[in-house]
């Protein structure tokens, strides 16, 4: 990490005394005294309550903590005073490792790093708390409590350290053959009585099995003409691959092929079978077996982003498809408009959601979440071509359905090689 330039001869001396509390729920304990460190930043964690830490002149206060970005929860920074200035967005790290080692764990916990330097002198709090940042009265899950005195001279400004972590949207790959395909110009399952209502996962890490469900909701209202509420708990509890509250993957095999332990056959289940709790609770079988897959398959492949063209095909195709995306505290903060700030994730994805359409005059995918309605655009959002890797590992279910549904007419014109041509 870069260090804020040396003071020059003459430049008073400076010190940030940081005295961390804890905060209620996370426990307490006597006050004990670090050492001063050498110059360079300072990491602290949730095992530094009640330490009282010095940082000098040239050093950067990085305080890293658990979260789990995906269920829609972010560190939130309030300092009083002006006393502190928080260097960039926070950093998102997995600490899970990828599934059958390639994979990565939709929904897994993870560390969050957060960067803070002094301002000026006086005196202040800095308060964190990992809130849901649309739920306004909503209770903290987790909070650290900061009081901090600096004194002396601070440089006006820690220019070369205020390199966020967030940046202008990329411009995707491939486009694809977009005139080609003859497709609409702008398309939206939901604007054709192709999608159910929005749902929310909780605290439980457990996107990847929204991402699973929201697709299969959807051919069911265009195929069949019926709404039905499937069950993501079913996934979560029942699933013989690992997967959980702690992250997973995507889980059309138990709506096509897999049978769990104890369970009569393949295929979705309803919410009144298996209520969704937000928990790992046990399988406890049977649970009758309903409507079923003939199939699914990647539009790309599972590790990469494909060109908008060939979602888009998807989507006409076959409905909503499920998708991954880069997940942080810009995501989780969105309130509407056209989302464009570019988030990593070191790299992957640690979120999955639902691409319901797309519109090309604004270069943006129908993003469906599953936060609850209380978030974004009615739980919904409209995200940049592009943007934090959104439509990673992007698939699509075959569901053959019994008619009667809402199928758009094809549009003409069209051949296999069309789709994501470059």
């Amino acid at each position: 990490m870069k260090k804020i330039a040396m003071l020059g001869a003459g430049l008073l001396i400076a010190s940030l005394f940081v005295v961390i509390q804890a905060w209620p729920g996370l426990g307490a304990g006597g006050v004990a005294y670090a050492a001063p460190p050498e110059p360079g930043s300072i990491p602290l964690t949730a095992a530094d309550n009640g330490r009282t830490v010095v940082v000098s002149p040239g050093q950067v206060l990085e305080v890293t903590l658990d979260a789990n970005p995906s269920a829609g929860y972010a560190w939130q920074a309030h300092a009083a005073g002006g006393i502190l200035r928080q260097l960039g967005a926070s950093h998102f790290k997995p600490t899970t490792p990828p599934i059958q080692g390639r994979f990565p764990a939709l929904g897994a916990p993870g560390q969050v790093t957060l960067r803070f330097v002094a301002l000026q002198p006086g005196t202040g709090t800095l308060n964190l708390v990992e809130t849901r940042p649309w739920e306004v009265a909503g209770a903290s899950k987790r909070g650290l409590s900061v009081q901090v005195r600096s004194e002396g001279a601070i440089p006006e400004d820690p220019g070369d350290l205020l390199a966020a972590e967030s940046s202008p949207a990329e411009a995707p790959a491939d486009l694809g053959a977009t005139e080609m395909l003859g497709l609409p110009a702008s398309f939206n399952w939901c604007d054709q009585g192709g999608c159910t209502p929005v749902r929310d996962q909780g605290s439980c890490g457990s996107c990847w099995a929204f991402g699973t469900v929201g697709p299969l909701e959807s051919a069911l209202l265009i195929q069949d003409g019926i709404q039905k509420n499937l069950s993501e708990q079913y996934l979560v509890s029942c699933n013989y691959s690992g997967w959980s509250c702690n992250g997973g993957w995507w889980a059309h095999d138990y709506h096509w092929w897999a049978i769990p332990t104890g369970e009569p056959g393949a295929g979705a289940r309803y919410e009144s079978d298996f209520a969704y709790a937000a928990a790992n609770l046990p399988c406890n079988p049977p649970h009758p077996a309903h409507e079923a897959l003939s199939g699914w398959a990647y539009v790309g492949g599972w590790s990469e982003v494909p060109s908008v063209a060939s979602i888009k095909q998807a989507i006409y195709d076959h409905g909503p498809v499920a998708a991954a995306v880069c997940v942080g505290s810009a995501f989780s903060s969105y309130r509407g408009g056209i989302f464009t700030t570019n988030e990593t994730c070191s790299g992957t994805v640690n979120h999955a959601i639902v691409l319901t359409g797309w519109n090309d005059a604004d270069q943006v995918w129908y993003l469906r979440n599953s936060w609850g309605s209380g978030w974004g655009e009615g739980g919904t959002m409209r995200i940049r071509w592009g943007t934090s890797m959104v439509g990673f590992a992007a698939n699509y279910v075959i569901y053959q359905g019994n008619g009667g549904g809402s199928v758009p007419a094809a549009p003409t014109g069209l051949t296999a090689q069309a789709v994501g041509a470059e």
